[in-house]
């Protein structure tokens, strides 16, 4: 780097002061800088030096300055004990004093507050206080800085102390230093972790330390003693002056790296300019200067690995194709760079430093380990580093060590060197490219003495490269002109202007590119030079990327060749298109070269480029036209294809009618629905082949199906009828739901050769519900099946039974639907009449089955009481109706399940009257009636396993214990409590069935005589309720109740003889009984011809 002096100004003494520069401050937008001379306070402009303001307030020498952090104010001070603080246009606003000389200020850089301090004290001023608090120092305070974040403060003290304080003055931290410290600053890099002071000690030290008091690495041994000390390039750096009469640069480490400049005396303040690379030096001879400070690029450069110099001590490894990056911390002035391979040389002040790249099996993985040192201030102009040997340049000669430091080999040029660069090849036999300043360039291998004369340029060399193959040569000289060579014939391939860089494409032999005046110029073989803006030096090129170094930054820009393949395809070279387009290109690039390449017959390169673009649809065509390109086809009937492909049709039409095939035309129209096109080619194939046979109503059924498919339902539909595509006519019809429209197309469809459709026609009608053209449909095709099938669909049963009887064969298609049209219209009783006539007695016996469950668990038990009736009726029915007729197995069950069921409808319709009388209010029966019915129903009860379901037995038990106790029937009242209390009743009926059996027990244990049942057949008195069921306990005779009252009828049943025909039986009946006074036998002629029965038979008819 370098620094170069911007301006300068020596003041001259006044006012009996001498002039000395003690501070300088900037403003914080680098646009002024203010400065004491003397008892004056000096505002300079920092662009060209210009004293703006010479302002004479203080009465003595002025020690400190500070500008406020938005630039609105300044403050100086001085040895007269005064503080002024001045406005942005010099103007004094507000004093205050101190009582000894103010030593130095500094502005809070976040906050309106300003420190100052003097020899025993230090204050700090703020616009809305209204007085300066001041706290007591034990030494005097020779420097002071505020923490990036204003929240706290520094002071560097005579006795070698630096005390930390917060923003109202309390001491945090204390740090001891050996000698007086006469300077400090805190690094203001808002990125860094931690907050950093950098202090200078009058022991020739610098020294670091973080807030908490910690110092951070060694001290730095400057050898003078440091009288400044602030941070430059946002706390990258350190700059340091002192009593050497120097400024000096050091890295925010510490590390010493360079002077900056050399003053008369010692130098006080230096402080760098805000967003500029420049600092302002102030001395004790009392002139100031500012200095501009240029960074020189420090790098090296192989293919796509770049090194280059960060923080002048470090050197990045970049890997250009990735960006993936590794920083090497060399800790110190790194010089010269050269990179190769796995290999890194680095330059330091006193050695010089090889690297190599560690070996991974991770390619995002980059490190370099120090391989070895040279131990020795090697110096050069030019360094670069090959697989085992440094070759450093020195003016017209080549060194040429080895890693160990061992030289080798030296080259004498007759001219100074301008350039080198290493060109690849064997170990220790690479190849170097050398650019003399006389313009001779060579050639040199490491492993020869000779170097090799390639081309005489005639002027300063200032740039070489060579081609991918070594064919080529590019050279760029001091008059910014770049020619190319032919390295064989030494001829001149190209020239051009305007170049201060130029570099080869590593992969492509015919291509380079050169940089110069804000352009970027490429050239690809014998084409025009393509050119687009950028600014820099191109210092690689590697397929589709070129690598250019702007200022101190490496940029990748990629560059698309699509104009290099146009340019090859107009030449008609595919083959050189398709592998320039492979450097990198869009995949419209390459499908526009697939398409050109298919169309000039170029197969394998149309297919490689359609492979590319994954587009199976060209890479079929490809495929396609080699076969009949073998089969013989003429090629343009696939070039036609292709435009066809690209939606050309017009283009490929006129192909097709070149080649004489305009029927292909006409064909690939109507494929794409263009119907009016296709007509127009029809002609013409028609007017070339002297006519020919095109169907209209193929076209129009064409145009149809293209209605269709953009949903113009209406137009396909005409079409469609048009073309006598009726199926397809009704089946969009249908779809639609176009009722009007469906009647027209059906009445002119003929039933021999669209009865199929017709069919269609009836059932869309049917759909509908339009059932009078769906009879009409159907009476058209006389498809009385259908119009059956329609009525029932339709509900129209009076129709149906009327069509029935002119075709009873479709009888089982009404009978059925009709039974289940009832039973959904809660039809129930209708419906088992239509059920039996279907001859579907079961489907009868299953809907009885379900409305008895419903109405059980309805509690509807009259309902379940008749249900179970009408089953009983049905399977009496069943069974034969001659009652000698013997009796099979399946009657036999048919009986059982008759008496089941007839037993099951006479304890429903008994328990209703139980269940209403417990559930409701009041009650229409009388408690002799309840009383009968209990003990009916536990008479059933008792020849069951279970009870039956949606049944309550305790229901049973408490009507008979209620109206039993009220009736006389005590023992029965008992025997129900009783059976009440092994059971599980409600909890709210507890209390009370206690209550009522404790009462019963004092009730006697017998029953009414007037309530105990008689037989009429045997006249046995039975008990209220027997185990053997609603039977008498000495015959068995079966009681006759009446379903009423449930009172045992006065009936006995009995069996006629078998010479007794039933008509005599009941002629016998009705005759009066025979008197016993008469002696009249009658009577004992009818008991002689009968014969008891029993219970469990049945009864004659």
């Amino acid at each position: 780097m370098r620094a170069t002096v911007s301006w300068q100004d020596a003041p001259p003494d006044r006012d009996g002061l001498r002039s000395v520069c003690y501070d300088v401050a900037y403003k914080p937008d680098g646009s002024q800088l203010v400065t004491g001379m003397g008892n004056r306070v000096l505002v300079y402009g920092c662009q060209d030096g210009a004293l703006l303001h010479s302002l004479k307030a203080h009465k003595d020498a002025v020690y400190a300055v500070s500008w406020s952090f938005e630039g609105s104010r300044f403050a100086s001070g001085g040895a007269d004990k005064t503080i002024i603080i001045w406005t942005s246009e010099a103007e004094g606003i507000l004093k205050y004093n101190h009582n000894e000389s103010v030593q130095c200020l500094a502005f809070n850089p976040c906050l309106m507050q300003l420190a100052s301090a003097t020899a025993s004290d230090f204050g700090l001023w703020a616009p809305e206080q209204k007085s300066v608090q001041k706290h007591k120092v034990s030494s005097k305070v020779l420097c002071m800085g505020w923490t990036k974040d204003g929240q706290h403060l520094a002071l560097g003290q005579y006795d070698g102390c630096v005390s930390v304080r917060d923003r109202t003055g309390g001491e945090k931290v204390k740090i001891q230093r050996g000698a007086p410290v006469w300077s400090l600053a805190w690094n203001p890099n808002k990125r860094e972790t931690h907050d950093v002071m950098a202090v200078g000690c009058w022991d020739g030290t610098l020294s670091f330390y973080q807030l908490n008091g910690m110092q951070v690495g060694d001290d730095t041994r400057l050898g003078f003693d440091p009288c400044s000390v602030s941070y430059f390039g946002g706390g990258d750096y350190v700059v340091v002056g002192g009593t050497d009469k120097t400024a000096r640069l050091c890295s925010k480490e510490g590390t010493v790296l360079t002077t900056l400049c050399e003053r008369g005396s010692w130098v006080w303040c230096a402080r760098a300019r805000p967003g500029h690379n420049a600092i302002a030096v102030g001395s004790e001879d009392g002139s100031i200067s500012t200095h501009a400070l240029t960074f020189s690029t420090v790098h090296g450069m192989y293919k796509e690995l770049y090194a280059y110099r960060d923080l002048m001590t470090d050197v990045i490894v970049q890997q250009l194709e990735t960006d993936q990056k590794v920083r090497i911390r060399c800790k110190d002035y790194v010089k010269k760079i050269a990179v190769y391979k796995d290999k890194l040389a680095v330059q330091l002040p006193d050695k010089l430093v090889i690297y190599q790249k560690i070996e991974s099996d991770d390619p995002d993985d980059m490190q370099y380990r120090m391989m070895t040192t040279i131990e020795e201030n090697l110096k050069c102009n030019l360094l670069v580093i090959t697989s085992h040997h440094v070759i450093l340049c020195m003016e017209k000669k080549l060194l040429l060590y080895t890693m160990e430091g061992k030289k080798e080999r030296t080259w004498s040029m007759d001219s100074v060197i301008r350039y080198i660069k290493v060109n690849g090849g064997p170990e220790k036999g690479e190849g170097v490219l050398v650019g003399l300043k006389d313009g001779m360039c060579l050639k040199i291998f490491i492993d020869n003495d000779f170097p090799v004369e390639l081309v005489n340029h005639g002027a300063s060399v200032r740039c070489l490269d060579m081609s991918a193959f070594r064919k080529k040569l590019a050279v760029v000289d001091e008059n910014s002109a770049v020619v190319v060579y032919d390295v064989k014939t030494k001829a001149v391939l190209f020239e051009g202007k305007g170049a201060n860089s130029v570099a080869f494409n590593s992969v492509y032999e015919d291509m380079f590119c050169y940089a110069g005046d804000g352009i970027l110029s490429i050239k690809t073989a014998d084409f025009p030079v393509h050119t687009q803006n950028l600014e820099g030096f191109a210092v690689g090129f590697n397929a589709s990327k070129i690598y250019c170094l702007h200022n101190i930054s490496m940029q990748t820009v990629v560059v698309p060749h699509s104009w290099s393949v146009k340019n090859y395809i107009k030449k008609g070279d595919f083959d050189g298109a398709y592998a320039v387009a492979c450097l990198g290109v869009t995949n419209k690039d390459f499908m526009n070269l697939g398409l050109a390449a298919h169309w000039g017959m170029n197969l394998e390169v149309a297919r490689k480029c359609f492979i590319r673009c994954r587009d199976m649809k060209y890479i079929d065509l490809v495929a396609d036209t080699e076969e009949g390109l073998k089969k013989g086809e003429p090629p343009f009937m696939f070039r036609a294809l292709s435009l066809a492909y690209q939606s050309k049709f017009h283009e490929a039409a006129k192909e097709y009618a070149e080649g004489g095939r305009a029927d292909k035309a006409m064909e690939m129209f109507t494929e794409m629905r263009m119907f009016d096109e296709a007509k127009v080619w029809a002609e013409e194939y028609a007017k070339t082949h002297g006519g020919g046979d095109i169907s209209l109503t193929d076209f129009v059924n064409r145009q149809a199906e293209w209605a269709e498919e953009t949903s113009d339902y209406e137009s396909a539909v005409n079409m469609y009828v048009q073309a006598k595509k009726f199926e397809k006519a009704v089946a969009l019809v249908g779809k639609n739901n176009w009722r009007d429209k469906l009647v027209d197309i059906m009445r002119v469809l003929d039933v021999k050769d669209d009865a199929k459709v017709i069919q269609q026609c009836a059932g869309h009608f049917a759909r509908w519900g339009d059932s009078s053209h769906a009879k009409e449909a159907y009476n058209k095709l006389g498809d009385h099946a259908g119009l059956m099938t329609l009525h029932v669909q339709q509900n129209q049963w009076d129709d149906a039974f009327a069509l029935l009887k002119q075709h009873p064969e479709y009888a089982e298609k009404v009978h059925l639907p009709y039974a289940n049209w009832l039973a959904d219209n809660d039809r129930f009783d209708e419906a088992r009449v239509a059920y039996r006539v279907a001859g579907r007695s079961e489907m009868s016996t299953r809907m009885l089955e379900q409305l008895t469950l419903n109405a059980v668990l309805m509690r509807r038990f009259k309902d379940a009481g008749y249900y179970y009736w009408l089953m009983s009726e049905e399977a009496a029915d069943s069974l034969p109706k001659d009652s000698r007729a013997l009796l099979s197995d399946d009657d036999e069950a048919k009986l059982a399940r008759f008496h089941e069921l007839k037993d099951r409808s006479e304890i429903y319709y008994a328990y209703d009257y139980v269940f209403r009388a417990m559930e409701e209010p009041f009650s229409s029966c009388l408690p002799s009636t309840l009383l009968n019915i209990g003990q009916f129903l536990l008479s059933k009860f008792a020849t069951h396993d279970e009870m039956p379901m949606g049944i309550s037995l305790s229901y049973v038990l408490i009507t008979i214990a209620k109206h039993g106790e009220a009736l006389g029937a005590y023992k029965l009242a008992r025997f129900a409590y009783n059976k009440l209390q092994s059971l599980r009743i409600p909890a709210a009926w507890q209390a009370e069935v206690d209550l009522a059996s404790v009462v019963a027990r004092s009730r006697p244990n017998v029953d009414g005589d007037d309530l105990l049942p008689l037989c009429f057949r045997c006249s046995t008195t039975n008990p209220l309720v027997s185990v053997k069921g609603d039977v008498c306990i000495n015959c068995g005779g079966h009681f006759v109740r009446s379903f009423v009252t449930f009172e045992h009828l006065p009936m006995v049943e009995f069996h006629l003889a078998d010479d007794i025909s039933a008509k005599e039986a009941r002629r016998l009946i009705n005759e009066d009984p025979p008197n016993k006074a008469s002696g009249s036998d009658g009577g004992a002629q009818l008991s002689h011809r009968v014969r008891p029965g029993h219970a469990a038979e049945p009864a004659a008819e």
